[in-house]
């Protein structure tokens, strides 16, 4: 082991990289931490801090091991940056859970692979475009979020209605007729019908405005004549 070298590497590392990918990294992960989303503060910090170290790693090859070894090999940081990009999609893609119709963490994934692209451009060196990039994600992620708290989504639900009799048509009409009076617009309509015992099973794949009407839809759905129950239920994938 040659402690000369590592005494002259060790002169020759870019700590303010290094440092700036912690701060950015961690500042990024705080904003969701703060959201109690599983890729935190460590989670942001080591992929940039590693996209740094692997960038900083490619620019330097040349200069430990001098120009005659680096000759006949080729060092290109441009394709190490392009895998980087592409296999933190993976990490990223562990941070989305689905659990019925709602799907959560495509924003902590989408920051995931941000941090990892802000470790490359701090380990070319270019500090100002990150901490502009980095700002203006914190931008986004903290002030827009405020803003789309008032906007109303469009969600998409799974109506199931049970029921004895088999008139469909009779059934179907009216729940039309309620879901219309709230707004709601029916995509689809599917119907089962059971002559033996006679009971049938109405599929209403509706479009609304999520305006937190779900209890008050279920109860006027709930007391149309001939309809037993009613429920919300997830869509099939």
């Amino acid at each position: 082991m040659d402690l000369g070298l590592i005494a002259q590497q060790f002169q020759q590392l870019d700590w303010t990289a290094f440092l700036l990918a912690i701060a950015v990294g961690g500042a990024i992960g705080f904003e969701r931490e703060l959201h109690g989303r599983p890729a935190g503060v460590r989670t942001h910090m080591m992929v940039c801090l590693s996209a740094t170290i692997a960038i900083r790693a490619s620019l330097s090859v040349p200069t430990v091991l001098g120009e005659s070894v680096v000759g006949s090999l080729v060092f290109d940081p441009n394709r190490l940056a392009a895998g980087i990009v592409t296999g933190i999609g993976f990490l990223g893609a562990a941070t989305v859970i689905r659990s019925g119709d709602i799907v959560r963490g495509i924003t902590t994934g989408a920051c995931v692979w941000a941090v990892a692209v802000l470790g490359i451009v701090i380990g070319q060196q270019h500090y100002a475009l990150a901490l502009v990039g980095a700002g203006a994600m914190l931008v986004v992620l903290v002030g827009f979020d405020w803003v789309f708290r008032w906007v109303t989504p469009v969600v998409y639900r799974r109506l199931v209605v049970l029921g004895s009799g088999t008139d469909l048509t009779g059934i179907s009409a009216s729940l039309r007729e309620v879901l219309k009076g709230n707004g709601i617009r029916i995509q689809d309509l599917a119907g089962r019908v059971d002559p033996v015992a006679q009971c049938y099973e109405l599929d209403a794949y509706i479009r609304c405005r999520n305006l937190l009407q779900a209890p008050e839809l279920l109860s006027r759905v709930a007391a149309v004549e001939g309809v037993s129950s009613a429920e919300w239920a997830p869509i099939e994938s």
